[in-house]
Parts: C-alpha cells; structure tokens; sequence
C-alpha cells in the first residue's frame, strides 16, 4: 500500500497525524489513572510508615477518650470525661500537625479528626442518652467509632507492612 493509499484510509494528508482510535485512548488514560492512584497510595502507605510512633500515640490518645467515656456511668462523670478530652485536643492537634504538617500525605488524618469531633459532640451525647435509658443512639455511634478504629488499624499494618520503592 502506497503512502497515499494509506493517508486515504484514515491518516490525514494534510496534517500529517496518525488516525485516533478513541476507545485505545480512553483504555491508556484509564490506565494511567489507575498507575497513579496506586502510585500516590503506595506513597502514603510509606509516609505513614515512617509516622508509626506518631500514630501510635494519637491511637493511644483517642483510645483513653473513649474508655472515659465508656467508662462513665452518670451524668457528672460523663461531663468530667468531656473536660478532659477537650484539655487534650491541642495535643492532639499538636500531634496531627507533627504527623503531617500540611494534612496532605497522611491517610489517616481524616479519621482522625472525625474521631475528634465524634468525642467532642455525639460520643457525649449518645452516652447521656444511654445513661437516660436510650442506648441505640450509644450503640450506633459505638459502631461508627469502631469501624474508624478498624479501619485506621488496618491502613497502619498494611503501612507497617509495606517496602519503600
């Protein structure tokens, strides 16, 4: 097939580009989406690998603040736990600025700050309301925290876990 022969079959004489297959460029930029979507999750896997201690510490933080609420049984208690977890949220807003100061490559920070502002508003309330005599607001929270909890535990095994590229 001649060169001629070849631009009349779909190239362009004139501006000298090859045809377009519009399906293969959709299947390359999906792909390059995908390669750089697991790109920047192995770069915070590893981010946070390095941030373990931190984590811990702010695991170790969020933990004691629902295990004092948890742990309250009447109204007065229920507010002194309060007390106390608001006397701690600089340093845990301390701690979330040393994991990563500019909030961009920790995965974890979202959920952490969640799990704060569910101990400093609904956790509370929920628990009043389960100490009144209705628990399913306390059970449904409780579900919402454990699940944040399981789910920021198994983003640091996996960190833990990972290698450095």
């Amino acid at each position: 097939q001649s060169f001629s022969a070849a631009s009349a079959s779909g190239a362009s004489a004139v501006s000298g580009k090859l045809p377009e297959d519009p399906e293969a460029g959709a299947r390359s930029a999906a792909q390059w989406r995908e390669h750089l979507q697991h790109e920047e999750r192995e770069r915070r896997l590893g981010y946070d690998r390095r941030k373990l201690h931190e984590h811990g510490q702010v695991l170790k933080e969020l933990r004691a603040a629902r295990r004092s609420f948890d742990d309250a049984t009447t109204k007065p208690a229920v507010f002194s736990a309060d007390r106390a977890f608001q006397a701690t949220r600089s340093k845990l807003d301390a701690a979330f600025e040393a994991i990563d100061h500019w909030g961009n490559s920790s995965q974890l920070l979202p959920d952490y700050r969640k799990l704060v502002e569910t101990f400093s508003d609904a956790y509370p309330g929920a628990r009043m309301s389960a100490i009144g005599g209705d628990s399913a607001p306390f059970e449904r929270v409780g579900r919402e925290v454990d699940e944040r909890f399981r789910s920021i535990e198994a983003w640091l095994h996996e960190a833990e876990e990972s290698e450095d590229e």
